[in-house]
């Protein structure tokens, strides 16, 4: 009877264990077919709204409409998108176009309500869009941002705040630039590029005469990055300190090989024989880019350097020399002697001879 009691307990165990694992299963498929509904009814949502703000956006470049939709509430992080898109692509008047159809909507209120109290995605969406706007009632919270410790609002908050007032800017974001090596380097150029390169040469060449010298040697990267044309007499002088630091010779020469001075010439010249591998590099890389007929003789010397980069890097500038015809580098290979010279410079022949066929006309089959 016992047996027969604990036989029955167990099969309504078991049928409630199936029970259960069946409306589990019921509430997992269920709740996907939600899931499902629902994403499928936000990406309708989103493409409606795409499909009414899209041509409005388009056609306010040449003149807004009289009226304008609403935007719902949960439509507005997608409306930005769309919008700071477009910025992203044109300029000067019809950027102000646009900037007139975002305050009609009301959305740089909403805007500003993002940069004060918005989830991050949120956040970084007002910061790109106040610089759009030119917005200059939020300058201290974005002044406050460029310092953040998150990478990402940090330098988006500085795009924003050279947008608004670049002259203003600069001068503040330069100590950030030299120091803040978790920003990206590309959009440290984009931020410069966008400062505009008078403004960007005179901040960071005078900062790099008084900064030490590995944030000066970064500093004029950056200007070597932009060919600033306009730095060179305000880094020139570095040259002269003594002692020199390596680092700020280095950064030199590669904005001397940038901005292909001709008076820069027999500095970047005198440095081909530096007794430290790198200042020899950045020599010869220069070289390749303002040398002319009579330096093939030095990079032909520093084909032979103890240092393979330099040696490699002779080579590049060997072939990309203005006066380096395909058949003068071919003839060149064919009189150096059997030996690591000949071995670094043969590749560079054959991307010359590859490119001037990849140029010539294909001719037509029989």
């Amino acid at each position: 009877m016992a047996d027969t009691a604990l036989s029955t307990s167990i099969d309504n165990i078991a049928w409630l264990a199936t029970l259960i694992l069946h409306a589990l299963i019921l509430v997992l498929l269920s709740s996907t077919l939600i899931i499902r509904h629902l994403r499928l009814a936000t990406d309708r949502r989103r493409k409606a709204m795409v499909g009414v703000w899209r041509p409005i956006l388009a056609e306010s470049l040449i003149e807004a409409p009289a009226s304008l939709p609403s935007i719902h509430p949960r439509n507005r992080v997608l409306f930005l998108y769309l919008w700071n898109h477009l910025q992203e692509s044109i300029k000067g008047e019809s950027s102000e176009k646009l900037c007139a159809i975002i305050r009609r909507t009301g959305m740089d209120a909403v805007v500003r309500q993002y940069l004060a109290k918005g989830a991050m995605r949120q956040q970084l969406l007002a910061i790109v869009t106040l610089g759009h706007l030119k917005d200059a009632s939020v300058w201290t919270q974005l002044a406050e941002l460029a310092h953040a410790d998150n990478a990402f609002l940090s330098i988006e908050a500085a795009r924003a705040l050279v947008r608004i007032d670049a002259p203003r800017a600069i001068p503040a974001l330069v100590p950030l630039i030299a120091q803040r090596a978790d920003w990206s380097p590309l959009k440290v150029l984009a931020i410069l590029q966008d400062a505009g390169g008078e403004l960007v040469a005179r901040a960071l060449g005078e900062a790099a005469q008084h900064a030490p010298p590995l944030i000066a040697a970064r500093l004029i990267r950056f200007l070597a990055s932009i060919r600033s044309h306009r730095a060179l007499p305000l880094v020139r002088p570095l040259l002269g300190r003594d002692p020199l630091h390596e680092d700020v010779l280095a950064s030199c020469l590669a904005l001397f090989g940038q901005c292909s001075d001709p008076r820069d010439l027999p500095v970047v010249r005198q440095y081909t024989a530096h007794p430290t591998w790198f200042i020899r590099l950045q020599a010869a890389t220069a070289l390749g880019k303002m040398g002319v007929e009579e330096d093939a003789a030095i990079l032909i010397g520093l084909l032979n350097d103890p240092h393979w980069w330099v040696r490699y890097r002779a080579a590049e500038a060997l072939s990309m020399l203005p006066t380096m015809t395909d058949d003068k580098l071919s003839l060149l290979v064919q009189t150096l002697p059997p030996g690591e010279e000949r071995r670094v410079l043969t590749p560079f022949v054959a991307k010359r001879i590859e490119a001037a066929l990849a140029a010539s006309p294909s001719i037509p089959a029989a």
